[in-house]
């Protein structure tokens, strides 16, 4: 039927290997974190938060991982954009059905050409190792396809 469009999306197998792929690499820098893995339209697919974590980054990771879904760009990207060019982005969190949080440490996950979900860590210590954790599991499960 052509009123239709098919599309991928991550699967809970697809979601838990990457959130395998990212405790690998959080290990190795010696640090803790929550991992948040969610669809296209930002909806949590799973979550994992390695033992020591502080709570509260359960929440910023589904957020920071939302964000970078709906907005199809990394967390850095936008976290720049709010800082630097236009701070009335911030607003956006009136008109959403969750909280946006673009911080550095999240990027959506695309699979020929399209965005099928998107994966955050939070509270392993900075941006920097959220950052590298992120794109280790995302470039880890991109290489089993």
């Amino acid at each position: 039927m052509t009123h239709l469009i098919s599309k991928k999306t991550l699967s809970l197998a697809a979601a838990k290997k990457i959130i395998e792929f990212a405790i690998v690499k959080a290990n190795e820098l010696e640090v803790g974190g929550v991992i948040a893995v969610v669809d296209d339209g930002g909806h949590l697919i799973c979550l994992e938060r390695i033992d020591g974590t502080m709570a509260a980054a359960a929440n910023i990771a589904i957020g920071k991982a939302a964000t970078a879904a709906v907005f199809n760009r990394p967390g850095d990207v936008l976290e720049h954009a709010i800082t630097n060019e236009r701070p009335v982005m911030a607003l956006l969190n009136s008109v959403s059905p969750f909280p946006y949080v673009p911080l550095k440490g999240a990027y959506p996950v695309e699979i020929d050409n399209q965005v099928v979900g998107a994966v955050a860590v939070a509270g392993a210590k900075n941006g920097e190792n959220d950052e590298a954790i992120v794109l280790y599991a995302i470039n880890r499960f991109k290489s089993l396809i």
